[in-house]
């Protein structure tokens, strides 16, 4: 797992400009890594307050990530209906497979 995230990255990730981003480090929510080139933090503080956000939200990372893969599993199963109803469609339009 990354260790690390710069500026840009991490701006990226949370949908945000990177001056909001530096306006949590100003407040104290966010802490840079001293001793990094550029502007830097900490992979573990990021997640830490990933899971703060969604805790709000009201669930916990935990919750969030059994939602995603409920999703991702969703998802999968949209993808191999719809090929299924691909090959149904050229069945009963003449077509073999």
């Amino acid at each position: 797992m990354q260790t690390v995230i710069t500026l840009t990255e991490l701006a990226e990730r949370w949908g945000k400009a990177p001056n909001s981003i530096r306006d949590m480090e100003a407040e104290g929510t966010l802490h840079r890594l001293p001793k990094m080139p550029g502007r830097s933090y900490s992979m573990a503080e990021v997640v830490q307050l990933e899971s703060i956000g969604d805790a709000a939200k009201g669930l916990t990372a935990w919750e969030r990530r059994q939602k995603d893969e409920e999703i991702a599993g969703l998802r999968e199963e949209v993808t191999q209906l719809r090929q299924r109803l691909a090959s149904i469609m050229v069945v009963a339009q003449g077509g073999a497979l």
